[in-house]
């Protein structure tokens, strides 16, 4: 089956984003949720992803906000779809900064 993992960095202070409330969606449904750890990871977020479209959610709005950082946006989110089932690892990262956020597809 597919698997998936993320990682956050905060590039305005070039470190691990440690503690922010990650969540995934199929067509809309939550089937996982996580939590980053003290190196900004999440490992094995899912590791049963059949296809269809899917939306990784991060709360960064949160995150800045424990941390007294004004942020414009409230969640960074990937939406991606996976076509067919297959023993294919995904890794969605996201670099967030209170300004801005953007992702690329890791390894």
């Amino acid at each position: 089956m597919n698997s998936l993992s993320t990682h956050i960095l905060d590039i305005s202070s070039g470190k691990p984003a440690q503690g922010v409330a990650v969540y995934l969606l199929l067509d809309e449904q939550r089937v996982a949720s996580g939590v980053t750890d003290a190196n900004g990871r999440i490992g094995e977020f899912s590791s049963s992803l059949k296809p269809g479209h899917y939306r990784l959610v991060a709360q960064t709005g949160e995150w800045f906000a424990k941390r007294g950082v004004a942020t414009l946006f409230p969640c960074a989110q990937i939406d991606f779809v996976i076509t067919q089932t297959a023993e294919e690892h995904f890794h969605l990262p996201f670099l967030i900064a209170p300004g801005g956020w953007s992702t690329y597809r890791g390894s």
